[in-house]
């Protein structure tokens, strides 16, 4: 992806950093910059490729790869310099990671000052409100486009384009990339997944949000951010003046009655108790600070659901949309791939979720109660090289929600699942344990009668299984179908 409006010369971006031209020649500083990435592979010509120091290798190490796509200049850091010798016109600074978000957006045109970028944040919940937010808006003639965990979409002259990510968040290069080319094919607004790791790595540095929302904070990610303090100061970086202009802020969360309370920008609570917006679970009425209320319907499932549907809204409400016009659309909304999908004929009712916190699972499993009249069967693992703590979390979740609980594998990339198993379950766990992911969804599904529920979660929409670096092709929704077919059912 490269520059497509407000071309900057390789002298302008030397001049933002701050550094020295005296390397450089007249030649060179008057090349026109076509684009910016952290990544070998996606060098171009006319790309400046940064080199990052990384957790297991140095990007300085990439720097002949990124010479012969046709990178111009490298900006790297001293070690960078040390590794990468001279191949390539250089600038050196200190903090390389923490300038790459803003230089990404000068050179790429400062895309977010064009659209209305709306960020979400919190443990769960991100997809779903984005993917209503998008909905709403495109819908209703606002030509939007979102990134988050389903990768980056949008509409242009009728067509969709998706660009796939492997991050919730991409990298800074990437996503700045992808903000120009939203704002090229004329979108106007952009609803963005923001997670804590892009926030602590710097990678939103440079967009500016017009609304910021703030979901729900449970645990989740302590192989990163070590406590659930360092977790919350993470996602509060957000809800600053230096990246947003305004907030919303669900306040049935204590880390967001936190957040509203000490809030420094302008912002606004939602609550299903007490909030500036307040609603009603028991029958799906939304009234607004002034006191007008609003009725919905809802396709989605849970009350944890109802409040993420709560929340798109009023941000579609607080971005120019008519909240009356949301709640209409809302009746129609297809629902998120992965996000308590629905997979068969409905007997027994299957559902796939992307749960894969103990607070998900928890919130997910109760919520399941009230639409079935049978038993909860439910399959669930843990992730591998992920927080290991919130592993005996999820098995006493699992075991405490469902009525027949089994416990399997999920991605356990370098970790041995059996391990994985073993720490998730620990010594009294009351269901099953199968390792293979597929026979556990088989068993489930063998166990249910018509009447029962089957909530196979923690992978949602992935259409893969990663073990030791390979990812074989595995999708939830399929392997369920396939075991139902067995059964003689669609």
């Amino acid at each position: 992806m490269s520059v497509t409006d407000g071309a900057r010369s390789l002298r302008q971006v030397i001049d933002l950093l701050g550094a020295s031209t005296e390397s450089f020649s007249a030649a060179q500083l008057a090349t026109t910059v076509l684009g910016i990435t952290v990544e070998s592979s996606k060098v171009s010509n006319g790309f400046i490729f940064v080199a990052l120091p990384g957790e297991h290798t140095h990007g300085a190490h990439f720097v002949p790869d990124a010479l012969s796509r046709g990178a111009i200049a490298l900006i790297t850091d001293e070690e960078g310099e040390r590794i990468s010798g001279l191949q390539i016109p250089m600038v050196k600074i200190k903090k390389v990671r923490e300038m790459v978000g803003a230089l990404s957006s000068f050179v790429y045109g400062d895309p977010s000052t064009s659209m209305q970028v709306v960020a979400v944040t919190g443990t769960n919940g991100k997809t779903t409100v984005t993917s209503l937010l998008e909905y709403f808006w495109n819908r209703s003639g606002i030509s939007a486009g979102v990134i988050g965990t389903l990768g980056a979409r949008f509409y242009t002259e009728g067509k969709l384009v998706s660009l796939p990510s492997a991050r919730t968040t991409p990298e800074s290069c990437e996503l700045q990339a992808e903000l120009a080319l939203m704002r090229d094919a004329g979108v106007k607004a952009v609803a963005m997944e923001v997670s804590s790791h892009a926030l602590s790595l710097h990678r939103v540095d440079g967009i500016h949000f017009k609304l910021a929302l703030f979901t729900n904070l449970s645990q989740d990610h302590l192989d990163f951010h070590h406590t659930m303090e360092e977790y919350f100061l993470a996602k509060s970086k957000l809800f600053t003046s230096i990246f947003s202009e305004c907030a919303l802020i669900n306040v049935d969360d204590s880390y967001g009655k936190r957040l509203f309370a000490d809030c420094e920008i302008s912002s606004v609570s939602i609550s299903s108790a007490v909030g500036d917006w307040q609603l009603s679970l028991s029958n799906l009425e939304l009234t607004s600070p002034s006191g007008k209320r609003h009725i919905f319907e809802s396709p989605l499932v849970g009350d944890f659901n109802q409040m993420n549907a709560a929340m798109a809204l009023v941000a579609f409400a607080q971005t120019g949309g008519n909240i009356d016009e949301g709640i209409e659309l809302l009746r129609s909304f297809p629902g998120v791939p992965g996000r308590l999908e629905r997979v068969g004929n409905g007997a027994p009712l299957i559902l796939v979720d992307y749960a894969h916190t103990p607070d998900a699972v928890t919130r997910v499993l109760a919520s399941l109660r009230s639409h079935t009249s049978g038993r909860i069967i439910a399959v669930l693992g843990c992730g591998g090289d992920r927080d290991p703590l919130k592993r005996p979390e999820m098995g006493r979740a699992l075991q405490e929600g469902a009525d027949i609980a089994i416990a399997t594998s999920d991605n356990p990339r370098s970790e041995d699942p059996a391990a994985i198993l073993a720490a998730m379950c620990g010594e009294n766990f009351k269901g099953s344990q199968i390792l293979d992911r597929r026979e556990a969804i088989s068993y489930a599904i063998s166990q249910a009668t018509d009447a029962d529920l089957v909530l196979i979660a923690g992978k949602g929409h992935e259409q893969g299984q990663e073990v030791n670096g390979d990812i074989t092709p595995f999708d939830d929704r399929k392997v369920a179908l396939e075991m139902l077919a067995k059964r003689g059912h669609s």
